[in-house]
């Protein structure tokens, strides 16, 4: 057998996951702008007057912008940690909640934060309080369990770029009489800039759509898009409604995007150029 034809045959699992791919989307499209009576934006426009809707659709991207900053905050210390340690054992501790199922981490979040959970039972032997603490079926509960679950990205992320960091040009910094954190503002939050703009997009993107842990955590209390666009197909069999919540959903994730790719671009045109 050729070489060339040997490369088509490797070829062709990513030529089926494509085709499915395009026909998937092409189904969410005619299904989102057709009616009975021929192509119409009947029920894009239509969720988009639906205030109910509109709550969860403010609502979902007000969870997804706080999941990314605390993300993006925990995850730079770790990533600086990690790159100075440099451990595969530190590393290995981050891929290891991406081997686990996601309904399995939030269950995790449930057996703990339940009203009768690890902390409420704890706090009740202790005799601190009385009645069990809402820590499930709120804000709180999801972005608990969404940050949990969305980190190790974000730390991926950041990291990835933090190593490529040249040591010689925060040696220099310090040699000229430049203060740990002037040296940290001016020359490594800069060049590592990219990598958090890198990391804000993913834990967006990924929030946008989440399903299972607003699902456990958050009851039908917080809904949001993902979950609503689940019930729509599932339960109530509207496919047309949850075809348009999709597309919203994706456009408005494409918009979203784009202050974080703008900063990555900006943060890698000022990268110092290497010269051979």
């Amino acid at each position: 057998m050729s070489f060339g034809r040997a490369s088509l045959l490797l070829l062709l699992p990513c030529i089926g996951l494509l085709i499915g791919l395009l026909t998937g989307v092409g189904t969410l499209v005619q299904q989102a702008f057709t009616s009975p009576s021929g192509a119409s934006v009947a029920q894009v426009a239509g969720f988009l007057n639906r205030p109910e809707a509109m709550r969860v659709f403010w609502y979902t991207h007000g969870i997804a912008l706080e999941v990314t900053i605390i993300c993006v905050l925990l995850a730079y210390p770790l990533a600086v940690f990690m790159a100075r340690r440099q451990k595969v054992i530190y590393l290995v501790l981050i891929l290891m909640p991406l081997m686990v199922s996601i309904v399995v981490r939030t269950y995790g979040w449930v057996v703990i934060l339940g009203p009768r959970g690890l902390i409420n039972s704890m706090l009740r032997s202790a005799g601190i309080i009385d009645r069990p603490l809402p820590l499930m079926f709120n804000d709180g509960g999801v972005i608990v369990g969404l940050v949990h679950i969305f980190i190790p990205f974000a730390v991926l992320a950041i990291l990835s770029v933090y190593v490529k960091i040249d040591r010689s040009l925060l040696e220099a910094g310090t040699a000229l009489g430049a203060s740990p954190v002037k040296v940290f503002t001016r020359v490594v939050l800069p060049l590592s800039l990219p990598g958090v703009a890198t990391a804000a997009s993913l834990v967006y993107l990924l929030t946008l759509g989440a399903i299972v842990t607003p699902l456990l955590l958050g009851g039908q209390q917080q809904n949001m898009l993902g979950t609503m666009i689940y019930n729509q197909m599932l339960l109530y069999y509207n496919f047309p409604a949850a075809s348009a919540a999709a597309i919203v959903l994706t456009g408005s994730a494409a918009i979203a995007v784009i202050p974080f790719q703008l900063v990555d671009r900006w943060a890698t045109r000022k990268l110092p150029s290497r010269r051979a």
